[in-house]
């Protein structure tokens, strides 16, 4: 089972700007703290891997998370932010092919709220939504249904 979690707080995030393949933007303080308390709430989730988008928001993210679980961070192009020059069709296919890779056990993927929301809606059903920072997301593959906790 993946268990999406959505970066911290980026700088850009704060004065609303679009980041897309943007890597640059690093986490805020809060987005660190976010990250601290996503690590937490994972820690007892018998966590296997961890993917992150190369994004830095991203990894510093899974990075913070890696060191509370003890496990190695792999970066994962597929998991990065829609682009400005991208359309919702082309990162919907990003994670399908995600997806289809044959993932361990509890699999945490740091990623961006667009992309999350996109996958959570094609494995769901549901109509996608943008989650919140440092937020884990996660659908029953039985039921479908979506399990979403706070940092």
């Amino acid at each position: 089972m993946i268990l999406w979690v959505r970066h911290g707080q980026s700088t850009w995030n704060v004065i609303d700007r679009m980041q897309g393949h943007e890597l640059s933007p690093p986490l805020t303080e809060l987005g660190r703290e976010q990250a601290a308390r996503s690590a937490e709430l994972l820690a007892d989730r018998d966590v296997v891997r961890i993917l992150s988008s190369p994004a830095v928001r991203a990894r510093e993210t899974a990075d913070i998370i890696a060191a509370r679980l003890g496990l190695e961070v792999v970066e994962e192009p597929l998991l990065l932010e829609k682009g400005l020059d991208e359309d919702y069709a082309s990162v919907l296919v990003r994670v399908q092919q995600l997806l289809e890779q044959d993932l361990p056990g509890q699999t945490v993927a740091v990623s961006h709220g667009d992309t999350i929301g996109l996958a959570v809606g094609m494995l769901s059903g549901q109509r996608p939504e943008l989650p919140a920072n440092g937020s884990i997301t996660q659908v029953d593959p039985d039921t479908r249904q979506v399990a979403i906790t706070m940092p």
